[in-house]
């Protein structure tokens, strides 16, 4: 399907049940297509993703649910039929589909870039953003644009920033070069963002209106709304809804919750235990890639006598910081190397591959 077929009111009437998968990856949508048949699956968008567990599943979103997304995103950022969008991010994916969504609503116009032409100097982005007000990017295509000192656009009025945490070093860089970021935080089920900040904030952002969040008693943020998935076929193509009683849904994402606004910490299955103590890897990313300003990857190693190891990667040259900070951590989240690359790999939708990162230096 064109993507310009995306913003016709004839799409979104549409009973049809549209599955978008990354064309790159063979799969036979044979059998989910007749699960789908089976439960009466109508008027629907149906996405694969893999969730932070790894475990594929075909996420089912009502086409209902993505324009009430739409909505309040349009809403929230003030998006009108004056704006452009450029469609940097591929529509088999949540954030690339959003924009469609919101521009079919608001009546704006979207200017197609396919993901797989991006450069890291930033040029191919640069001539196709021409006249454009809004775009969605992730951490890592920021990064290649602070890394080439590319100035923002005079055109661009905002530029969402999802599908990853983004450190405060790298946003502060950007908006030098006069990127105005509207950070996000989202999530396929939840047809895109649950919150967002125009301030490009970088620790607690503003939860959208049109969800209800509370805290789970482990921490992870549990939400409810009209946004919601119907459902989702797991790996072995049982139909689940993760949605209780209530209408909560369970993100599996640890957060804290102050005054309707939300700071991710990290994912409850992120923990694994070292030495027999539980450790956040994540966490840890984090906290190391706000101390040297650098973009850095933890990678967790499977090691019988103390049950994992982590391995620090970073784009570039090794830190002279990082010793220093290890140093000072208890034994059992202490780093047990440290590495560079020259470059990331990437996944299709432009985040860090750490499975063919860690296979690429001989970890795997």
């Amino acid at each position: 399907m064109d993507a310009t077929e995306l913003i016709s009111g004839k799409y979104w009437a549409s009973e049809e049940v549209d599955i978008r998968l990354n064309p790159a990856v063979s799969f036979d949508t044979g059998e989910l297509r007749k699960s789908i048949l089976e439960r009466g699956i109508s008027s629907s968008v149906v996405l694969a993703t893999s969730g932070s567990s790894g475990r594929p599943r075909w996420v089912v979103l009502s086409k209902d649910a993505l324009l009430v997304s739409a909505k309040h995103v349009n809403e929230w950022c003030g998006i009108t039929e004056e704006d452009i969008w450029l469609g940097g991010l591929s529509t088999f994916h949540v954030g690339g589909l959003g924009i469609y969504c919101r521009a079919y609503l608001s009546r704006s116009k979207v200017l197609p870039f396919p993901w797989n032409r991006w450069t890291r100097d930033g040029s191919t982005f640069l001539e196709a953003v021409r006249g454009a007000t809004l775009t969605s990017l992730t951490p890592v295509h920021l990064h290649d644009l602070v890394t080439a000192k590319v100035k923002c656009p005079a055109s661009l009025r905002g530029v969402f920033i999802g599908g990853g945490a983004l450190s405060t070093g790298l946003a502060g860089k950007a908006t030098e070069l006069g990127w105005p970021l509207w950070t996000t935080y989202g999530m396929t089920e939840a047809c895109s963002q649950i919150a967002t900040s125009l301030e490009g904030s970088t620790d607690f952002l503003p939860v959208l209106p049109h969800w209800e969040t509370v805290v789970s008693d482990n921490g992870e943020l549990q939400i409810k709304g009209a946004s919601l998935m119907s459902g989702y076929f797991d790996e072995h193509g049982q139909w689940l809804t993760g949605i209780g009683e209530d209408g909560f849904y369970t993100t599996g994402d640890l957060v804290e919750l102050q005054n309707s606004q939300l700071r991710p910490i990290g994912r409850a299955d992120d923990l694994v235990k070292i030495l027999g103590e539980l450790v956040s890897p994540l966490k840890l990313e984090n906290a190391l890639s706000q101390i040297v300003d650098q973009r850095v990857v933890i990678l967790v190693i499977p090691e019988p006598r103390r049950g994992a190891v982590l391995r620090a990667v970073f784009e570039g040259e090794i830190p002279k910081a990082v010793e220093e900070w290890n140093q000072n951590l208890p034994p059992f989240e202490k780093i047990d190397s440290f590495h560079c690359t020259t470059d990331f790999p990437r996944t299709e939708v432009g985040k860090i591959d750490r499975i063919a990162l860690a296979e690429s230096l001989g970890f795997l």
